[in-house]
């Protein structure tokens, strides 16, 4: 039985190879393009205090975590501007990255790899939010910005083949390989009011109105691909189906309860996205992509007529999608010049930064007159381990926060992913 020249399947093997990368790797473009979540108002103080910030948040940023603190908080601010950036991938820590780039990777190396991306596959998840202004006056608040995020994941099979190619005799398949990516804008109506006081305690509800500006929507409708390597001969065949839309509009509720001791301890409850819709409907594209190869072998070298691609687009109709719903469980006091922060978040499905794997984030502000130093960490969910540290600073009305995130491990070089954020507002 004859088997393909190593130089001849080496150099077909290549070219073929190429053309997948580059057929699988569009599934995670949309991560690039962009929503797991659509506020767009500044999370800077809570993201520096771990992420908690269910029952801490007051004025402009209980917009993000929880409405009905607006019913607590006093006074006015304005938000000037803002802007935070999250990316994370699921495989590779910052010194892995470092350790294998630009080196030449023997077996071990590869292995260590392999072992390094979950059964599940190699995924990537981005975040970008920009707020513009921002109003609250006592209990109500106005806000408007933009959001876009995304989030796709490529078959581990996919790297077993690129690191080591495809063993004669098996068929590896692709199939787990899908993407979701949206940008939109977003403008939020929020109201917080006392419902009782009893014994001291006051209890609050809020809401958050938003009604949703859709700019750009794709998602992988399906996604997959083979290749076979027999003794004479390789055939492969790969596809991307897509989704996309270039404009949309739909609304987004998120309501909250909110609790408050005479002793200072706050409670609260956040269900953000009980209700929400999104309709597609301008410029909806139905994208078709296939790449097949065939009857690759000794006797016909001729790799340009071998393989054949082919891109359709058709006209869609209009869809709807909908935001991941998740709760939010909050607590925070203060001790001294400390503020202390502790939330539960729960995703109702797994989507994006949204788990049913429930994350738990702690944090502390010390209020040091005019700066506040924060700190925090956090465990669990798709972000896994996560450390952060921010600073807060107050010049008499103006005040600025900044904040830095690690994501997927507690150490710099531990970390998959980072995030990093700013905001400054006017506070009255």
């Amino acid at each position: 039985m004859k088997s393909i020249p190593m130089n001849l399947a080496h150099g077909h093997y290549r070219r073929l190879s190429v053309d997948l990368t580059a057929l699988t790797l569009a599934t995670l473009t949309l991560v690039a393009l962009s929503a797991t979540s659509a506020h767009a108002q500044s999370p800077v103080r809570a993201w520096g205090m771990g992420g908690a910030g269910g029952a801490v948040a007051r004025g402009l940023e209980a917009v993000t975590y929880n409405p009905a603190n607006l019913a607590f908080s006093d006074g006015s601010s304005v938000g000037l501007a803002g802007a935070a950036v999250s990316v994370q991938n699921n495989a590779l820590s910052l010194d892995r990255y470092n350790e294998i780039t630009g080196t030449h990777l023997d077996a071990a190396d590869k292995a260590q790899l392999m072992s390094d991306i979950p059964d599940d596959g190699f995924s990537l998840d981005a975040d970008v939010r920009a707020s513009a202004l921002g109003f609250q006056f006592g209990s109500f608040a106005l806000t408007a910005g933009a959001i876009g995020t995304g989030y796709g994941n490529l078959d581990k099979d996919y790297f077993d083949v690129v690191l080591y190619g495809n063993p004669v005799g098996q068929t590896v398949d692709f199939s787990n390989t899908w993407g979701e990516g949206s940008a939109m804008g977003a403008a939020t109506v929020s109201f917080g009011t006392k419902l009782l006081t009893l014994g001291g305690a006051s209890l609050g509800a809020g809401v958050n109105l938003r009604y949703l500006h859709g700019l750009y929507e794709m998602h992988v409708a399906s996604a997959g691909g083979t290749i076979t390597t027999g003794m004479e001969e390789i055939t492969a065949d790969a596809h991307v189906n897509t989704l996309s839309a270039e404009g949309g509009r739909g609304y987004g509720v998120d309501v909250g309860l909110a609790l408050r001791t005479p002793g200072g301890l706050a409670v609260g409850l956040t269900l953000e996205n009980a209700q929400s819709s999104m309709e597609w409907d301008r410029n909806v594209e139905y994208r078709e992509f296939r790449l097949s190869a065939d009857e690759i072998n000794l006797l016909n070298s001729d790799l340009d007529a071998s393989v054949s691609d082919a891109d359709t687009v058709y006209t869609g109709d209009p869809y709807t999608t909908e935001l991941p719903r998740s709760a939010r469980l909050g607590a925070s006091g203060k001790v001294g010049p400390f503020v202390l922060a502790a939330d539960w978040v729960q995703g109702f499905e797994d989507r994006g930064l949204v788990s049913t794997e429930p994350r738990v984030l702690a944090g502390v502000e010390w209020q040091l007159g005019f700066l506040q130093p924060r700190f925090g960490a956090a465990t669990g969910g798709v972000q896994g381990d996560s450390a952060s540290a921010g600073l807060g600073v107050k010049l008499g009305f103006w005040r600025i926060d900044a904040a830095a995130v690690t994501r997927g491990g507690m150490k710099v070089g531990d970390t998959k992913g980072l995030g990093v954020a700013v905001a400054s507002s006017l506070v009255f």
